[in-house]
């Protein structure tokens, strides 16, 4: 599956670097760094940062655990820094580079380093090398310790001399005893492990299971009555993780909620006969010894529930609000088993299990891991981007808006058109377009901000006019304006920044702006004779082609 591009990532792994680990690694004030300009000041900054965020990934550690391990500055000997991983027995060394690949020269200083320090040449490092000696010592004295250098830098691959070199030195202190390996941690490691966070670890529970019977064939599955007031404590203790696999949240207090509510708060023998029952995925279930077949506890791992979020829902709403629920409210469940290899079952088993009732297309979004990568990409720059429909999306991007952000900046006019038409068009036929391998968690988070800022300014427009068809032109024309200015300032609007810069903001109002006039001058010009509305125009690829062909050249014009 793509990644975003190099200078996607690297933005968001400096943003990073700044957040977490400039409040513990200060500017150095050595006598050697006094005169370095304020970007070399922060250049420096940034690798010994990066240097600290090597060694909490590999080791497990915190950005104030790591940040002691830093020994960067004069006489450093080329190692930027060291730590004693104890637990997994190893050495770690590290050289850091906040932008391109290390070359011979910074390489060979690293190489030497490592030399020196394996055979014990403590007296060519610096002061700050003197605080982690000891640490270092038990390493060297230590039977079976591993010695890891690492290069890690902010560009796609060492060079091939730098390579060499390393290898060289593998061989050489590997010659009695391998006690030796290097490592490449490029732009794509880096960003893995930041993405690598942001996933939701697989949940693990408890469920009490009465007059259950079991399935061997063709794949392992359990159905039987759950009562609800388990399921609710399940919803209390886990909320959204229950639907993990599910293609929605609990979406709040609809009608078809509200009816299961009052099912279960007023007729609560009735809710088996009432309603479809749910079904859970899991990695593996396992059952305790002595089992029956009257009331078994099930432990479920890799749980979720793919059909049933709006009843769990429900039913912890009553829960909450009452305090309880009767223990007559009773459902039925099916639990599949799924094993821990990865296949299309699970999404079958989803889409399936969701298409006996009316579900929006939007919604099926969710079974492609496109949007999952995209959740935790966003989520590297701490926003919320929130793919399955949901109750609970306050100061998140939705799927919905970024869905429209995305139409509106893919200089596809018939896609325009359709957005305009039919909002469920841009997941029935264009979701893949918009929704592509490449589509990057920035851009999106960037496409929906600019959209959010521009079509608010065009709203005001439309509120502070007062001739109707103009007020009908800010109403209807804003994806149009938004899909000339993609076309025209493709550089602005494709920054690899998230958030607008105070220019940004600027040179967007006054580009709206100014596009939104000379459209409507030309719009009018060619439609107004015809007494047609902007509604009608641009539902009509014929008008819109046309009315694109004379914005396209009037601003050819008027550059010229």
């Amino acid at each position: 599956m793509s990644k975003p591009n190099n200078q996607a990532q690297r933005t968001q792994i400096i943003e990073v670097l700044t957040r977490d680990y400039f409040p513990m690694i200060p500017q150095l004030q050595a006598e050697l760094q006094k005169n370095w300009t304020p970007e070399q000041h922060y250049k420096n900054r940034l690798s010994r940062s990066l240097a600290a965020f090597a060694i909490a990934n590999l080791a497990d550690l915190t950005p104030p655990q790591a940040a002691h391990s830093i020994i960067n500055g004069g006489d450093d000997n080329g190692i930027d820094a060291v730590y004693f991983d104890r637990v997994n027995n190893r050495l770690l060394l590290v050289q850091a580079k906040a932008g391109n690949a290390p070359n011979m020269g910074d390489n060979k200083k690293f190489c030497d380093g490592i030399r020196d320090l394996v055979h014990k040449r403590f007296q060519k490092f610096n002061s700050s090398f003197s605080r982690l000696q000891q640490d270092i010592e038990d390493a060297l004295d230590k039977n079976g310790v591993i010695i890891v250098g690492c290069n890690i830098y902010l560009d796609e691959s060492l060079g091939t001399h730098v390579v060499n070199d390393l290898n060289q030195l593998e061989n050489e202190l590997n010659k009695f005893d391998s006690r030796f390996e290097w490592q490449d941690l490029n732009i794509e490691n880096i960003y893995g492990w930041l993405t690598a966070k942001q996933k939701n670890a697989p949940i693990k529970v408890e469920l009490t299971l009465e007059k259950w019977h079991c399935l061997e064939q063709p794949r392992k599955a359990f159905y039987g009555l759950v009562n609800a007031i388990e399921l609710a404590k399940l919803y209390n203790n886990h909320n959204k993780l229950l639907f993990e696999n599910n293609i929605r949240y609990y979406l709040g207090t609809e009608d078809v909620n509200t009816a299961i509510a009052e099912t279960v708060e007023q007729q609560p023998s009735e809710l088996f006969y009432l309603n479809n029952g749910l079904t859970i995925t899991c990695a593996k279930v396992s059952l305790p010894s002595g089992h029956n077949q009257d009331s078994t506890q099930f432990t479920l791992e890799g749980f979720s529930i793919v059909n049933g979020a709006q009843t769990v829902g429900s039913i912890a709403s009553v829960f909450n609000a009452n305090g309880s629920v009767s223990t007559n409210a009773k459902l039925l469940v099916t639990i599949i088993e799924l094993g821990t290899i990865s296949d299309k079952i699970g999404v079958e088993i989803t889409k399936a299990r969701n298409t006996q009732n009316t579900v929006r297309d939007v919604y099926f979004a969710a079974l492609d891991p496109n949007q999952e990568r995209l959740r935790q990409e966003c989520m590297v720059s701490n926003i919320v981007y929130q793919y399955r429909p949901s109750a609970d999306h306050h100061d998140a991007i939705t799927i919905e808006q970024a869905a429209i952000a995305l139409a509106c900046f893919s200089g596809n006019i018939e896609i325009i058109v359709a957005a305009k038409k039919d909002i469920s068009q841009l997941y029935k036929r264009y979701y893949s377009k918009l929704f592509s391998n490449e589509l990057s968690g920035i851009t999106l988070c960037r496409y929906v901000r600019i959209f959010e800022y521009l079509d608010q300014i065009f709203e005001d427009s439309r509120k502070a006019e007062t001739e109707p068809r103009r007020k009908n032109f800010y109403q209807h024309g804003r994806l149009f304006i938004l899909d000339i200015l993609s076309r025209r300032y493709k550089s602005l609007i494709n920054k690899p920044e998230v958030n607008l810069s105070q220019d940004d903001l600027t040179d967007f109002s006054r580009i709206g702006t100014d596009l939104a006039e000379l459209i409507y001058t030309l719009a009018e010009s060619q439609f107004a004779s015809d007494e047609k509305g902007y509604l009608a125009i641009f539902r009509s690829l014929t008008d819109v082609k046309s009315l694109t062909s004379a914005v396209m050249q009037k601003l050819t014009n008027r550059e010229a």
